[in-house]
C-alpha cells in the first residue's frame, strides 16, 4: 500500500468513514437495537448511543451492528463528511478519481462523500488518481484522518514519533498526537497495531472523541472553503449573440484614467454570425458616458456554438477621481440626422471594477483564506483550483514567493489551464507574478496536477494576500505592440503562520534510514518506479573552515522495465534554531538509472558551528524551472521527513554508502628523495576491507576517500584523494598510497593520518570527517 499524506489523507477519510452503509436509516436507534453491544460497558454504550442516535452509525444488518468488522473507505468517507460538517452535492455523478462510480453496487453512494473530503483538502486519494473505495483502512490512517480533521496536522509534525515498529515511518507523530488527544490508544501488548485494519468499534469511539473536540466551522469556513465569483447576467443582442461583461480596468495614468472592458459574445445558433459593430461605453456615477475604441485585434464573426472575447479600451482625461458603475451597448443609427442611438443592453459593473496595482478587494465573499477552492472568474470550466504551499526563495536580493496550487479536473472531459497568474499584495502595493510552467498544461477527466507561481517582491515587503489575475491586451489601430494588462475579482489570504504552508505534503515524522519515501502525490518529479530513500546524513566539524559539513546521501534504485532520467531534486535542512541549509549536490556522471539498478546522490551542507541540532526538518524539493538567467531554477517541496544526524564513525565501521569500511591496519614511513636538494615524501601502507550494496552503481564522480597528513601541531602535511573506481582506485586488501605534495622539506614527527570522504560540487568539494589513523 503506497503510504503518501495521500495516502494518509484518503485512508484517513476511509477512516473517517466509519459509518457504515446504513447512514440513512430512519427511526432513532440506540444500543439496545444491536445484539453484540450488549456487553458494552456503560461509558462506551454512551459512545455508541451518540454516534447511532446523530445517524452517523448504524447497523450491518437487523440487529447486529457487526462490531468487530472492518470498514472500507467508501464506508469511511460518509462518516467523515458526516462527523466533520463537509459540504455534500447529493447531485454528483462523476468523480474525480478513476476507480469511483457511482454505478458501483457495493460503493458507488459514497461518491458525493468523497469528492467532499477530496473539496476539504481532506484528502489527495490513494495514488495514481484513484481512491480504492473497497480497501481497508489501518489504525495508523485512522490517526492521520483525524488529526488533519481536527487542523492539527502541523502539530502532528512537529510532535515526537512513536518508538514502535508496528507504525509505518509516515505515520508515528499521527500515532503519537492520537494518543496524546485521547482519540486512540495503544493495544494490551504496548504497541500502537498501526498497520492492522481499524475495526468498528475502534472506529466509533475514535470518531466520537473526535467530534467531542472538533471546532464547527473550523473547515468549511476555513482553508477548505470555496471562493465564489458570480458571472455578470448576459445580455441578448440583434443579430443572434449574447453579450456578457468579462472585466473592466480602471487605470491611474499621468493624464488621468485608462479604462478597458473585455467582453464575451456568444453565438449558441447553427451557423457563423458577424460581430456587430454596436458602440460600447462606459457611465460614470454622475451620468457621463465615455465611448470605448474596439482592439484591432477583435474578431469580426463568431462560429457556432462558439464564443469569442472582445477588448474595448479608452483614456479618460479627468484628474480627478471617476466611478464606473454601467457598460453600455449602444445602436447608433448614423444614415438619419440627427443620428438615433438605441440602448441595446446595460450592464451594472461597479462591482467588477479592477483599479490595476491600487485595487484591494474589499467584498468579503470574494476573499478566501489559504487553500481555498475557486475556479477562474469569466471562464466556463470545470477545473477546480486551490493553494497547497508557499516557500520563500532569493532570486538574488530579492525574494520570491513561490505558490503551488493543485489543479483539479472535476468534469467529464479534458481541459486545458486558461492564462492566469497571482500576484501578491502588501499595503499600497502589487506584485504580479508569473507563472513557472510556460507550456500548456491539459488535464484529463478527474486528473489532479500542480502548477506553481513566481511572485517577486521587495525586500522589506509583507505580502497579506494572494490575488488571482487574468491578462487581457488591447491592440490600437494602426499599431503592431500590443497593451498587456490584468484584471481580478477574487483572491485569498497567507497560510496561518505567514510562511511556509505543506497541508499535502506527506510527513513522516521520524524518518528512519533505507526507507522509501512518500512523495506529494501528483508531483512530476519522481517517477513512480523510482525509489529513493535517504541512506546516511552526516554532520562533523570542519576545523579547517571553522564550520560544519553536513553530507546527505540519498539512493535511487530503478523499479521499472526502462531507463529513467536522474530528477532534478533540491534537498534542504532546517535546525531547531529555524535556520534553513541549501544543500549543494554533487557532479554526476550519469543521467539516466538503468532498469534493476540505483545510483547515490550526495548532498553537501555547509552549517555554522552555532547550530548544535541533532535533528533537522529534510525538505526534498523538485526543481522548477523559471528562475532568471544564470541563476537556480525555484522548488517546490514534495516530501518533509524531521532526520536524525548520523554519530561518527570509528575506523572499524566507516559508513561511506553504498560502501562499507573496515581500517583493519596501517602503518606509515617516510622516504627520502635525493635530488639536488633533499626531500621527503610518505607512504600510507593500508589494510583495507570493502564492502558494498551490489545494487548501487558507482562512476568517476562519486566521492574519494581523501587522506590528509597532520603533524602534532595540527598543521596540514599534505593530503592525496583516493577513488572507488577507475584508475588508482582503492580495493579490499593491502595497498600503498603515496603522499609527494607536502608543505614541508623535512622529516616531521607525530604524525597522523585524517580521514575524509570528498565529494565534488559545483560549489567545490564538500569534505566529511570520517576519522583519524595515529
Amino acid at each position: 500500500m503506497k503510504k503518501s499524506l495521500s495516502v494518509i489523507v484518503s485512508a484517513a477519510m476511509a477512516v473517517t468513514l466509519f459509518s457504515s452503509v446504513a447512514l440513512g436509516a430512519t427511526g432513532a436507534k440506540s444500543s439496545a437495537d444491536f445484539s453484540d453491544l450488549s456487553g458494552l460497558d456503560a461509558g462506551t454504550k454512551a459512545k455508541f448511543d451518540a454516534m447511532i442516535s446523530a445517524g452517523i452509525f448504524d447497523g450491518v444488518s437487523n440487529g447486529v451492528f457487526g462490531l468487530h468488522d472492518k470498514m472500507n473507505r467508501a464506508q469511511f468517507a460518509k462518516v467523515a463528511a458526516l462527523i466533520f460538517g463537509l459540504k455534500v452535492d447529493s447531485t454528483l455523478q462523476v468523480s474525480s478519481f478513476s476507480d469511483v462510480s457511482s454505478s458501483d453496487p457495493a460503493n458507488g453512494y459514497a461518491l458525493p462523500y468523497i469528492e467532499a473530503l477530496k473539496a476539504a483538502n481532506l484528502t489527495d486519494g490513494f495514488g495514481q488518481g484513484t481512491y480504492n473505495p473497497a480497501g481497508e483502512v489501518t489504525k495508523e490512517q485512522l490517526a492521520a484522518f483525524l488529526i488533519r480533521g481536527l487542523s492539527k496536522d502541523a502539530q502532528a509534525k512537529g510532535t515526537t514519533g512513536v518508538n514502535d515498529n508496528t507504525v509505518s515511518s509516515w505515520a508515528k507523530g499521527y500515532a503519537a498526537l492520537a494518543i496524546q488527544l485521547n482519540l486512540l490508544s495503544n493495544q494490551t501488548d504496548g504497541t500502537f497495531g498501526g498497520i492492522q485494519p481499524a475495526t468498528r468499534d475502534l472506529l466509533v469511539t475514535s470518531s466520537y472523541a473526535a467530534k467531542q473536540q472538533f471546532v464547527p466551522g473550523s473547515i468549511s469556513s476555513g482553508q477548505h472553503s470555496e471562493i465564489h465569483a458570480e458571472d455578470l447576467k448576459a445580455y441578448s443582442l440583434p443579430g443572434g449573440s449574447q453579450a456578457q461583461v468579462k472585466s473592466v480596468l480602471q487605470e491611474k495614468t499621468t493624464d488621468g484614467w485608462r479604462v478597458g472592458t473585455v467582453v464575451k459574445l456568444t453565438n449558441s445558433s447553427n451557423s457563423t454570425i458577424r460581430v456587430p459593430d454596436y458602440e460600447l461605453r462606459v457611465r460614470t456615477s454622475d451620468g457621463t458616458d465615455y465611448t470605448l475604441v474596439p482592439s484591432a485585434s477583435n474578431a469580426r464573426s463568431i462560429l457556432p456554438q462558439s464564443d469569442v472575447t472582445l477588448s474595448y479600451m479608452t483614456d479618460i482625461n479627468v484628474k480627478s477621481d471617476v466611478s464606473l458603475t454601467d457598460v453600455l451597448w449602444i445602436d447608433v443609427d448614423t444614415k438619419v440626422y440627427p443620428k438615433q442611438e438605441t440602448l441595446l443592453a446595460d450592464s451594472p459593473v461597479g462591482s467588477i471594477v479592477w483599479r490595476g496595482n491600487d485595487a484591494v478587494i474589499n467584498d468579503a465573499s470574494l476573499m478566501g483564506e489559504w487553500g481555498a477552492t475557486f475556479s477562474i472568474p469569466g471562464v466556463t470550466s470545470s477545473l477546480k483550483y486551490s493553494a497547497t504551499s508557499l516557500s520563500k526563495q532569493f532570486s538574488g536580493q530579492s525574494p520570491t514567493y513561490i505558490v503551488q496550487v493543485k489543479v483539479q479536473n472535476s468534469g467529464s472531459y479534458a481541459e486545458t489551464i486558461p492564462d492566469f497568474t497571482l500576484s501578491g499584495k502588501s499595503n499600497g502595493q502589487s506584485f504580479i507574478g508569473k507563472r513557472v510552467e510556460e507550456s500548456p498544461i491539459t488535464l484529463n477527466a478527474g486528473e489532479q496536477k500542480y502548477i506553481h507561481f513566481a511572485v517577486t517582491t521587495e525586500a522589506s515587503t509583507q505580502l497579506n494576500a494572494f490575488y488571482v489575475l487574468t491578462p487581457e491586451s488591447f491592440l490600437k489601430q494602426g499599431q503592431t505592440t500590443t497593451l498587456q494588462y490584468y484584471t481580478g475579482r477574487i483572491g485569498f489570504g497567507l497560510p496561518a503562520n505567514g510562511g511556509t504552508e505543506t497541508s499535502t505534503v506527506p510527513s513522516g515524522g521520524n524518518y528512519t534510514f533505507g526507507t522509501p519515501m512518500v512523495f506529494e502525490q501528483g508531483n512530476e518529479f519522481i517517477n513512480p518506479n523510482l525509489a529513493v530513500s535517504l541512506e546516511e546524513l552526516h554532520v562533523t566539524n570542519n576545523e579547517e573552515t571553522g564550520n560544519k559539513t553536513g553530507l546527505a546521501k540519498f539512493k535511487l534504485v530503478n523499479k521499472g522495465d526502462k531507463p529513467i532520467p536522474v530528477p532534478a531534486l533540491a534537498a534542504d535542512l532546517t535546525g531547531k534554531d529555524g535556520f534553513t541549509y541549501t544543500g549543494s549536490r554533487q557532479t554526476l556522471g550519469t543521467s539516466d538509472i538503468a532498469p534493476g539498478t540505483g545510483v547515490v546522490v550526495s548532498y553537501g551542507y555547509t552549517i555554522p558551528t552555532t547550530d548544535q541540532s541533532d535533528q533537522y526538518k529534510l525538505n526534498v524539493q523538485g526543481v522548477l524551472a523559471g528562475a532568471s538567467q544564470g541563476q537556480t531554477g525555484y522548488k517546490s517541496t514534495i516530501a518533509s521527513y524531521t532526520v536524525s544526524t548520523q554519530s561518527d564513525n570509528d575506523h572499524n565501521n566507516v559508513s561511506l554508502y553504498p560502501f562499507k569500511l573496515n581500517f583493519k591496519s596501517w602503518t606509515l614511513s617516510q622516504l627520502t628523495i635525493t635530488t639536488p636538494s633533499l626531500s621527503y615524501s610518505y607512504k600510507l601502507n593500508l589494510d583495507l576491507d570493502i564492502t558494498r550494496d551490489p545494487e548501487v552503481l558507482v562512476d568517476n564522480n562519486f566521492s574519494k576517500l581523501k587522506f590528509e597528513l597532520v603533524d602534532g601541531s595540527g598543521s596540514s602535511l599534505g593530503s592525496s584523494s583516493f577513488p572507488f573506481s577507475g584508475t588508482n582506485r582503492l580495493v579490499s586488501g593491502s595497498q600503498s598510497l603515496s603522499f609527494s605534495n607536502l608543505t614541508q622539506n623535512q622529516v616531521q614527527n607525530n604524525v597522523s593520518i585524517r580521514v575524509y570522504e570528498s565529494v565534488t560540487t559545483p560549489n567545490g568539494d564538500m569534505d566529511r570527517f570520517i576519522t583519524e589513523l595515529k
